[in-house]
């Protein structure tokens, strides 16, 4: 019943949305949550906390019955776990796992804060950072995936090598982040970041979490765990910048390269 009940929870707290006449935007301003959370619920996508759906329920201009009723579905749905799990369905290290996800997942959503994410990554940016895998190509080109990607300043501004990548790589970027399907948000050095990722990791839809290490990737796949990681991305996706403010932002990075590297722009 997990899924089906997440399903139904979510058409409830939309509908009573909606009767309230408030938007998404406006309920997370009220609530004091993220909109694309309040989305992600009503869509009967899992979450980590049930105190989150608490806050969204109680900011709701509803009866106290009607409250009450929204908590209680939302503690039965939450409480529902599937009993029969899988050994690995926790934790892998299956080195094929994240190219399936990446190839199959309807929607991306990756955060990087030392390095480039992969999908973004060109080639020779690649091969300079000797990461284990140069072959990531055409997988943003399918225009029905979403794909959303955070990074920060800082990685921008690291270079592996002697640098020299970086100038294509930055045009790559800046280029990609105009794509229809693919949204890039850089978070400014000087942003306040509520949460703070220990490390870089990419989510995959409700499906998978993966995390790259120095020497392996690590593929979580517990339902909570992932919604977890979910929440984390939509806290510095609020901290970013996008659009013509981040590639205008990218711009100023690639031309402190250039002068690095004493080229013209």
């Amino acid at each position: 019943m997990s899924s089906n009940y997440l399903q139904e929870l979510g058409t409830k707290l939309s509908q009573a949305r909606k009767k309230s006449g408030l938007s998404t935007r406006e309920l997370a301003n009220i609530s004091h949550t993220n909109q694309s959370t309040i989305s992600r619920i009503e869509n009967g996508q899992r979450i980590k906390s049930t105190e989150t759906i608490k806050k969204i329920i109680t900011a709701l201009p509803i009866s106290t019955e009607e409250t009450e009723h929204l908590i209680s579905e939302t503690l039965k749905a939450y409480a529902t776990r599937t009993k029969e799990r899988r050994i690995d369905a926790g934790f892998s290290l299956k080195p094929d796992a994240v190219r399936r996800l990446e190839r199959s997942a309807s929607s991306v959503a990756g955060f990087q804060s030392a390095v480039i994410p992969r999908l973004l990554r060109t080639g020779n940016y690649a091969k300079a950072a000797r990461t284990r895998d140069l072959g990531v190509s055409g997988v943003l080109d399918d225009e029905t995936r979403s794909f959303r990607f955070v990074v920060s300043e800082g990685a921008l501004r690291t270079w592996p090598g002697d640098g020299s990548v970086m100038l294509a790589q930055l045009d790559y970027v800046a280029a990609v982040s105009e794509r229809p399907n693919v949204w890039v948000g850089v978070v400014p050095w000087s942003a306040r970041l509520d949460v703070v990722p220990p490390h870089g990791f990419t989510v995959y839809g409700d499906e998978a979490v993966s995390v790259e290490t120095f020497t392996a990737e690590v593929t979580i796949t517990d339902p909570d765990d992932v919604a977890a990681y979910r929440d984390a991305f939509a806290s510095v996706e609020q901290a970013a910048v996008s659009g013509e403010e981040a590639r205008e932002l990218i711009a100023t990075v690639r031309a402190d390269f250039a002068r690095l590297l004493g080229q013209s722009n």
